[in-house]
């Protein structure tokens, strides 16, 4: 059985349950700011109704939700599973790279979903605000590789979540070409758009609801993130590039971090920082004390050296 995980937390997990079929989906439990205000992913013990596979790995039904912060809720995962009425997995980010890995040993394929490319960066990138996840992912993927999974990252929409823009991914693309990465290209077909069509109706995206505005005909800029991003939405929105985890590890300054540590995703988020690469966890410790959204950017700003 493949597994398709959403590496990128958020909603990528929408268009991971699209590609994915009859095929397993899987995610990392991180949520916007505007559904869990409440730092950091989700912990294993804000699961509820969940089955506990061990290792880092659960498995959520349609019933499953979170307890959190005086708040109930449920992650995009679990409402891709009570959309399509199938059980999901959870990984647990708190857990070490090598320990998740060693959980996902179970799938005969893992392909890692990121809607936008953040995993293509090296972290540090002035536009992007949420490296964390998808550098944490990445780390998994590429230890999972070397536990003998077939593991492959595919990256979607390119740009579409607004943080590195859709000619820095291409260029990004491009060099992990060079470095013998590129494994292929992926593209929506009618079948997946109209199962993403619906759950994007249903669950909390907005990067991933840019494929579906193109397959609708839409073509030209759009604001998303309140009005503080703009993305492009044109039929290249209902794409991706297949690429080599090994390879992208060699690329992304803070997958190689936080892999060369085995780090859970908390100290992961410390040791980024101390080099120079702030994270989306820090963006939300900062909102959580009262910043507003463009002065918690420009203190991360400040932090930031590539």
């Amino acid at each position: 059985m493949a597994l398709y995980l959403a590496i990128g937390g958020g909603g990528d997990v929408v268009t991971a349950a699209a590609l994915a079929g009859d095929e397993a989906v899987g995610q990392i439990p991180w949520e916007r700011y505007v559904v869990d205000p409440t730092p950091g992913p989700v912990p294993a013990s804000a699961l509820r109704e969940v089955v506990d596979l061990g290792g880092g790995l659960y498995l959520a039904t349609p019933r499953s939700y979170v307890e959190r912060g005086g708040r109930v809720f449920k992650t995009q995962g679990m409402c891709v599973a009570r959309a399509l009425n199938k059980s999901i997995y959870i990984v647990d980010p708190y857990r070490r790279p090598s320990e998740v890995a060693r959980a996902l040993t179970r799938f005969s394929r893992v392909v890692g979903i990121d809607v936008g490319g953040d995993v293509l960066g090296i972290g540090c990138e002035g536009s992007i605000r949420s490296p964390l996840a998808d550098s944490y992912g990445l780390a998994v993927l590429a230890t999972a590789v070397e536990l003998g999974v077939e593991a492959e990252v595919w990256v979607m929409s390119p740009g579409a979540d607004g943080e590195l823009d859709r000619e820095y991914v291409l260029k990004r693309v491009a060099e992990a070409a060079a470095a013998g990465g590129l494994i292929g290209t992926v593209g929506l077909a009618r079948e997946q758009m109209e199962r993403l069509e619906r759950l994007v109706s249903i669950c909390v995206t907005e990067a991933s609801s840019v494929a579906v505005r193109a397959y609708r005909g839409g073509h030209g800029e759009l604001e998303i993130r309140g009005g503080t991003r703009r993305v492009w939405v044109d039929a290249c929105a209902m794409v991706g590039f297949r690429l080599d985890p090994k390879v992208l590890l060699g690329l992304n300054k803070a997958a190689s971090l936080i892999y060369s540590h085995d780090a859970p995703i908390d100290k992961a988020a410390e040791l980024l920082l101390a080099n120079g690469i702030p994270t989306e966890l820090h963006l939300e410790e900062l909102l959580a004390r009262g910043y507003s959204l463009p002065q918690a950017v420009e203190e991360l700003g400040k932090l930031k050296r590539c």
